[in-house]
């Protein structure tokens, strides 16, 4: 059996509803709902390319929609319905919408997509119906186009890999880019659709950032940290001298740019830096 996948089959009747396919060499056969035919009236004997899949009666169906995706080729789709017993439903563009499981999502709830969202998808199957997998990198490069991102150029690109060092994205090009944990100052979902600046080409993929510039940078920082200070009653412990795993976990920046946002704020008279400590001043 053919399912998640397109091929030639055989007209051999019509019914009420649809008609009935077969294929060479195989004694089964396959309902086609003329809802599922685009428009088109067949007859018997005719020769049509049909795609498998187990429609919501859990019958193996076929449909001449073409799908975005299939098992040999990785594309960006998008989540349609959300179930939190289950996972993540996505519409690859046949009548009925496929699961990506639960198991394959992040564990934190927050992180999962939300609808509208697109995630770089590849089918598969089990226990002979249609699954979702996120792809991998290999299968992303396999389907990659003639598309350079230019050094300092904004592109828009898709969540697809969240990790403790940062989060890989992908183009609509299949381009590949990695943004380092210290290039953003807040967390990111599954499937989120970004803005991502180049800072470098790499061998196999890009390096980017979330950060639009030194200056609105440190107005960021600024207000990070701000927000810290009033809400632990103006004072915090983190100081310059802090390791830069304490600032990044804390603050989501690194140390450098920690040193640069405080230092703005003591110039404005906003805070007051002591050994051991940094004390919110009236602002």
């Amino acid at each position: 059996m053919s399912i998640g996948k397109t091929e030639k089959y055989r007209v051999d009747r019509e019914t009420k509803l649809g008609y009935i396919l077969t294929k060479a060499n195989d004694d089964e056969e396959y309902f086609l709902h003329h809802n599922e035919c685009q428009g088109q009236k067949l007859f018997p004997g005719d020769y049509v390319h049909a795609f498998l899949y187990v429609d919501k009666k859990n019958r193996v169906a076929a449909t001449l929609l073409k799908p975005m995706i299939d098992m040999n080729s990785p594309g960006l789709v998008e989540v349609v319905g959300i179930n939190d017993n289950l996972g993540v439903f996505m519409n690859i563009g046949i009548s009925k919408d496929i699961l990506l499981s639960k198991d394959d999502l992040p564990l934190k709830r927050n992180l999962w997509p939300r609808i509208g969202d697109k995630i770089i998808s590849i089918l598969r199957t089990k226990n002979n119906k249609l699954i979702i997998k996120i792809a991998n990198k290999e299968q992303i490069l396999s389907a990659k186009k003639e598309e350079v991102l230019s050094e300092n150029g904004k592109f828009t690109a898709y969540v697809y890999r969240i990790t403790p060092d940062g989060i890989n994205a992908v183009t609509e090009g299949m381009n590949i880019i990695f943004i380092y944990r210290t290039n953003m100052r807040r967390e990111y979902r599954l499937g989120e659709k970004i803005e991502v600046r180049i800072i470098k080409k790499n061998e196999e993929d890009y390096s980017g950032t979330l950060i639009e510039n030194k200056e609105f940078q440190i107005k960021d920082d600024r207000k990070i940290i701000l927000e810290y200070l009033r809400n632990n009653n103006g004072v915090m412990l983190i100081t310059e001298n802090s390791s830069p795993e304490l600032i990044n976990r804390l603050f989501k920046m690194s140390k450098a740019a920690f040193k640069k946002a405080l230092g703005n704020l003591y110039r404005d008279h906003i805070i007051e830096i002591e050994e051991d400590k940094i004390i919110l001043l009236e602002e």
